[in-house]
């Protein structure tokens, strides 16, 4: 129940471990490198500093814009707002407006406007100064060309006398080519290149106060040009310009959700340019909107246009056929028949005007919507239809129609054919269209109806005057004709003066209501910039030297097994350069030296491990070289110097060690002879222990002859009678075994053991091993493991800053005194 106790707690502190981050280290680490760090940090600084100094500022400036909403919003249909009964919404045309706004199509046009397309640097000492309105020297590209332009155009200017010595590329293909290279001696000037017409000015608002000035630098721009500073100058096409701006640099948003009151904010690297760029932004946008606006009238003047063409040329026609009969017959007055007759006459047939001229008018719109190219287009409206209970609700669909034709022009401009408003309108239209053509056409038969009637009746009044001659019913026919165009005629030029009237009355979309302004730095920030370059001078020597030490296949001291395994470390046994013959024990009777007192450490800690009858204790280690053999014999004559009496088994039997550690002559005596035995044999068993010959409480049991089968020897039951036989005879006994990480036989010895002691070594053993000793911990496959850290440097300092701070023997002692070699007197150092 303990074993199983004690494990959960390994598993739970090995959890803990793994996942809180080591401040200890870190800080460990941090006061032993701080040179390191202080130069990283002061570096940061500097090159954030230089930074700071040559890096262009990023200057924001906005604006408060109000959009209005359009006026015919929802207009009714039949009495009813389409809104109202779900055929058209309105709900997101504030942000439609923000698109459009902020759409690559408003800011081409503002880049042109504003020329923001070429960009002109000085050359400066460290780095080139950007100018804005203050080159000395303007280029540009005609405006033919400007749309063709597929790739920036670059050149360098230099002045030279009174003109300019220029290197331009002109070559799309190869950009670092120089294809141009020529001496102007006069400006303006202009040069013909594979991608247009250049013109070259000088810039006539240099040398004024008023305008061009940034940062009062003028006049150093014009004394860096006259020293022969250069000039670079690229022509980037505007749609590139356009794009960078409408997706990076331009943004616009709602102040709140109950106005259509947008705040639009530009960033730059110039303040006069964001400001400049803001105005321009607002007028390109209500010279866009007004042509949206506009489009119904144009369309409606076009075809007014066209109609009146056709009619003047038929009055012509009618007005010349009355005067060729009048000639003929050589009519000048007509006698007037009974007054009665000749009224109604009149009447029916002012009636058949109007309604021959209402089915003109529908004709002419029926061919136009017949007409493929006019599919989804604007139709006509305010022609002069007259507003019947029959022809009222075709001139308010008409109405709605064009508005829906508006609105999906506007959102394409921001939004392609595949977004939803679009399609939604789209299918509004496309519902719509043959809705009002077929209105037309069952309007016009209800129409060619009622001429019928009109026509029998005034047709039955005109019986009636049968006597009237010959000339003057052909003369009513001429007559008739001709009111009816000119009717029609002078209908279409009112329509086109009101059109007219509309056309040149078109409000702006937006006004401003909070003029530009820049309201300072955006970019770079000079705290965030600084503490960034601390963070970064602190955190980069010590995320190398993390990195280094975690690229470390082997341990380098404690904290390495501590961050690896949370077994206890029973010792840390010290490096001793006077044990390194063949006799390797370095405990000795009678001395008080660096490795007796470390040996004495690792047997006090033991004594509280072992319980009360426990008197096993099993040394090993993963790999061989790790000095499982020198921690058994020197543990074993630690122990035995407390006057108890001890007894080292050598369990590896594989590769025997304890006789050369030992200086024992005999090779062929060992546990194996005991272990071949099919029956104990105790009094064998005790021929096989062997004097230490160090002291007399230390007793060996060594290997002896090397077996063919020693796993099946050491796991058979003969070394746990062994084990038990020699109990009763020691006090202790240590078990030297194989390496647990090459053969089994470690696993097989453990289950007579009481304490097992992993021997890890400075420099030697890998990190990878502890993970077979947190793997045997964890799955209770030897008894109580602990750690033994074998080879360290004392007279070093530990690792991120801590030192052991003490040596042995006639050295120093800490801070605490010194021990004398073979005297047990404490002196106090001062």
């Amino acid at each position: 129940m303990a074993d199983i106790v004690g494990n959960d707690n390994f598993l739970k502190q090995e959890e803990e471990s793994n996942s809180q981050f080591n401040l200890k280290f870190i800080i460990g680490l941090l006061l032993q490198k701080w040179q390191w760090v202080l130069v990283s940090v002061v570096l940061c600084l500097f090159c954030a500093l230089a930074y700071l100094k040559y890096t262009a500022p990023v200057y924001s400036a906005s604006m408060k814009v109000l959009i209005k909403e359009s006026e015919q919003k929802g207009r009714s249909f039949g009495g009813m707002g389409l809104s109202e009964i779900g055929l058209l919404t309105n709900s997101n045309g504030f942000d439609n407006e923000l698109e459009i706004l902020c759409s690559a199509t408003v800011s081409t046009r503002v880049t042109k406007r504003l020329k923001l397309y070429v960009s002109y640097y000085l050359e400066g000492k460290v780095v080139n100064h950007e100018l804005y309105k203050n080159s000395p020297i303007l280029v540009d590209l005609e405006e033919q060309f400007l749309d063709a332009l597929d790739a920036p155009i670059s050149m360098i200017l230099t002045k030279k006398g009174d003109g300019v010595y220029m290197e331009g590329c002109f070559d799309t293909f190869n950009p670092d080519e120089v294809t141009y290279r020529g001496e102007l001696k006069t400006l303006p000037a202009s040069i013909q290149t594979p991608k247009g017409t250049l013109l070259i000015q000088r810039n006539p608002l240099l040398h004024t106060d008023t305008l061009g000035r940034e940062d009062n630098m003028n006049n150093h721009v014009l004394e860096s040009w006259n020293k022969g500073r250069d000039l670079y100058v690229t022509i980037n096409p505007p749609k590139y310009i356009a794009r960078l701006y409408s997706l990076k640099k331009l943004s616009a948003a709602s102040t709140s959700k109950g106005t259509t009151v947008a705040n639009v904010s530009v960033v730059d690297t110039k303040r006069a340019r964001a400001l400049d760029y803001l105005n321009e932004l607002l007028v390109c946008y209500n010279e866009d909107a007004n042509e949206d606006k506009n489009e119904v009238a144009l369309k409606t003047e076009q075809f007014i246009s066209e109609r009146l063409n056709s009619i003047k040329d038929e009055l012509d026609e009618t007005e010349g056929s009355m005067e060729d009969y009048k000639k003929s017959h050589e009519l000048i007055n007509l006698a007037n028949d009974a007054n009665a007759v000749l009224k109604s006459t009149t009447d029916y047939r002012k009636e058949l005007v109007e309604i021959q001229t209402q089915l003109l008018i529908l004709k002419s719109l029926m061919d136009y919507m017949d007409a493929p190219e006019n599919y989804l287009q604007i139709i006509p409206a305010n022609l002069g239809l007259t507003s019947t209970p029959l022809v009222t609700p075709l001139i308010n669909t008409i109405t709605q129609y064009n508005e829906m034709v508006l609105k999906r022009n506007r959102y394409l401009k921001g939004s392609s054919e595949s977004s939803p408003l679009v399609a939604q309108v789209t299918g509004q239209m496309t519902d719509l269209w043959p809705t009002i053509r077929n209105n037309m056409a069952s309007i016009y038969r209800n129409m060619e109806t009622q001429k019928t009637s009109v026509q029998n009746e005034f047709d039955k009044f005109s019986g009636r005057i049968s006597e009237t001659p010959t000339q003057e019913r052909v003369l009513t026919n001429i007559i008739r004709r001709q009111n009816l165009q000119s009717e029609l005629y002078l209908t279409l030029l009112q329509k086109r003066e009101e059109n007219y009237i509309q056309l040149y009355s078109t409000a702006a979309k937006a006004r401003v209501i909070e003029e530009p302004c820049v309201y300072g730095k955006v970019s770079p920030r000079t705290s965030i910039v600084l503490l960034v370059a601390l963070i970064l001078g602190v955190c980069l020597p010590l995320g190398i030297f993390m990195l280094m030490d975690m690229l470390r296949f082997k341990i380098n001291g404690r904290e390495d097994i501590e961050q690896l395994t949370k077994l206890p470390i029973l010792a840390d046994i010290p490096v001793d350069k006077d044990c390194m013959g063949k006799r390797q024990l370095a405990v000795r009777e009678n001395y008080n030296g660096m490795m007796e007192e470390a040996f004495r450490g690792l047997r006090t800690n033991l004594k509280f491990i072992l319980k009360s009858g426990e008197k096993v204790v099993l040394v090993t280690s993963c790999i061989p070289g790790e000095g499982k053999s020198f921690i058994a014999s020197n543990l074993a004559m630690s122990m035995a110097l407390l006057g108890k009496k001890v007894i080292i088994i050598g369990l590896d039997v594989r590769k025997p060690r304890l006789v050369s550690l030992f200086g024992l002559k005999s090779k062929k005596q060992g546990i194996v002879n005991f272990l071949c035995g099919d029956e104990p044999d105790y009094d064998l068993l005790d021929a096989q222990i062997i004097p230490s010959g160090v002291n007399e409480n230390l007793s060996v049991l060594p290997a002896g002859v090397i077996p063919p089968n020693p796993s099946e020897l050491l796991s058979g039951p003969m070394l746990k009678k062994a084990v038990d036989y020699l109990s009763t005879k020691y006090d202790y006994i240590v078990l030297d075994t194989p390496p647990v990480g090459l053969v089994a036989d470690t696993l097989s010895i453990a289950t007579v053991a009481n304490v097992s002691l992993f021997v890890s070594r400075v420099n030697h053993s890998l990190k990878s091993s502890f993970q077979l000793i947190n793997d045997i911990k964890r799955n209770n496959k030897m008894p109580n493991c602990n750690i033994v850290l074998n080879g360290v440097d004392l007279t070093k300092k530990r690792r991120y800053g801590y030192g052991y701070g003490y040596t042995y023997g006639s050295g120093k002692y800490g801070l605490y005194g010194n021990y004398t070699e073979g005297s047990s007197r404490y002196v106090t150092e001062k």
